[in-house]
């Protein structure tokens, strides 16, 4: 087992198999993008999503809508694009303003084009095993770990976190009776009591919590493995800004069997992933039924 479980390499070769794939159908799957506002952070991930998809041969309608755009506003935009044909995965950058009920928008969204996996039909698909859109943030961590062959099956996962977009979808994720799954799975939170006996008893340790580098040395049982899925932008004393995960790297580092790095780690995997739920959005639209496992398989194995 490698020690620093990289995202970078897999990220390459999942981007190399949807590149391959789309060239192969002789489609270029489309994307409507939408951000509200100019939040400086979101703005940067808009642009590497639409480099990405260019570089796959993608399209990537941005969308962009100032600050005092309404609910409502959104809500004729997303309309248009449920019923568009060409539009194949329909994504909305947080943050969205606060006077914007969330849920609501989700709720709006064609589950068959929620290639970000916000509408409440799409999670229900996670509880039931019902092979459909998933997160993708907890579908790098199921790639990460099959990627570098890492036992899940009977193993204790700890996931710290319990979000709808990462922790509840993963914990249910980890209980699919898959052979990349089949674990048992305790989900911690902001109110879970005696949390370092919790944490110290996990063989697979996950922290979705945004907190930075929350997860110390004391915190984690020998030869365990780390996956951080948080990234938190730090300002040091002299003004220089980096970003750190929600586990303590370096006090972590010597006693574990293998660590995600914070960048370059579960964040490199996200955005490719995306473009894979587009590609299923777009295979599913023209009747190519392509399972999560059939893609799993042929990106890691074929």
């Amino acid at each position: 087992m490698e020690k620093i479980l990289s995202g970078k390499p897999l990220a390459k070769l999942i981007q190399s198999k949807i590149k391959f794939l789309i060239a192969q159908e002789g489609i270029q799957p489309k994307m409507l993008l939408i951000q509200v506002g100019e939040d400086p952070a979101s703005s940067y991930y808009v642009q590497n999503i639409i480099n990405i998809g260019n570089k796959l041969g993608c399209e990537v309608l941005y969308n962009q809508y100032p600050a005092n755009f309404t609910p409502e506003d959104l809500l004729t935009v997303l309309d248009y694009a449920n019923t568009d044909p060409s539009i194949n995965g329909i994504m909305l950058q947080k943050p969205l303003p606060p006077s914007f009920d969330e849920l609501k928008i989700a709720e709006s969204i064609n589950p068959q084009k929620d290639i970000d996996c916000l509408h409440p039909i799409n999670l229900g698909h996670i509880i039931l095993e019902k092979d459909g859109l998933v997160p993708c943030t907890p579908l790098a961590v199921i790639y990460i770990l099959r990627y570098y062959k890492i036992e899940v099956e009977g193993k204790h996962i700890v996931i710290i976190g319990r979000s709808n977009i990462v922790g509840k979808p993963l914990a249910n994720m980890f209980l699919w009776k898959k052979p990349y799954a089949n674990a048992t799975v305790t989900v911690c939170h902001s109110r879970t009591k005696n949390l370092k006996d919790i944490t110290c008893s996990a063989d697979i340790l996950i922290a979705a919590l945004g907190k930075p580098s929350f997860v110390k040395e004391e915190m984690i049982k020998p030869e365990s493995v780390l996956i951080d899925v948080g990234i938190n932008q730090i300002t040091d004393k002299d003004g220089n800004q980096f970003y750190v995960g929600d586990i303590d790297y370096n006090s972590c580092f010597d006693k574990v069997n293998a660590i995600t790095p914070v960048p370059g780690g579960i964040g490199s995997i996200t955005t490719s992933l995306l473009f894979l739920n587009l590609l299923k959005a777009c295979f599913t639209a023209r009747h190519i039924n392509k399972s999560i496992d059939d893609f799993l398989n042929y990106i890691l194995f074929e």
